[in-house]
Parts: C-alpha cells; structure tokens; sequence
C-alpha cells in the first residue's frame, strides 16, 4: 500500500504527474458510454455542457481521441455535480481523491481558525 501524499500548501493538492494524469483520464474514458446513460444526456447535451463539439466529445467517449486533461477535469465536475453520477464517479477510481483531501484540509484550517 502507498503511503499517502504529503502536501504543504493549497495548490500542491493540484499537481499532477504525467503518469497520474493518464491513468485518470484512462479509467474515466472507458466509462463515459456508461456515465453519460446514467446522467440521462445526449453526447451533444455533455459536450455542450463542458465547452467541446459533439464530434469531439463522440471521438473520446468511442476512444478514438484522447481526451485533454481539461477535458477530464470538465467531466469529472459534470459527473461529480449529477444527482445520478456522483456515487457512480466515486467509485470508478477515475476521480482524483486528493482533490478532496484538498477541501478537507481547508476545513481543518478553517475549524482551528487558520
């Protein structure tokens, strides 16, 4: 098991390798058939909603394109903010957790009045 990631300040929780990056935008690729079923929209509704052409958005979601990574970031908002994705996208190990651990550590600071 790794040990966790130790960060130092607020936008150490943003940074990302390479390999991190792949790896996310991999496993959230493979699902996204599956997601956007669940989030009861069109390929042209999802693509519309995160700024991308349908022909673009249709490309990643049959794996024909790799998508970008603010691509990845945009769906993973969609998908976290949806009522019918946000357990799904939890679970997927394709949201990227520190980003939570981010959140938490600000609410820490701000309950010992940092």
């Amino acid at each position: 098991m790794t040990q966790p990631i130790t960060r130092k300040n607020y936008m150490d929780y943003w940074r990302f390798t390479p390999e991190e990056k792949d790896q996310l935008i991999n496993r959230l690729a493979k699902e996204l058939p599956a997601l956007r079923g669940a989030a009861k929209a069109t390929q042209d509704e999802l693509a519309n909603a995160i700024g991308v052409s349908r022909q673009t958005y249709n490309a990643v979601e049959m794996l024909k394109r790799k998508m970008t990574w603010s691509t990845y970031m945009a769906l993973i908002l969609f998908f976290d903010y949806n009522p019918n994705t946000h357990d799904t996208i939890r679970q997927l190990d394709a949201f990227p957790y520190h980003l939570d651990e981010c959140w938490l550590a600000g609410k820490m600071d701000q309950m010992k009045g940092d």
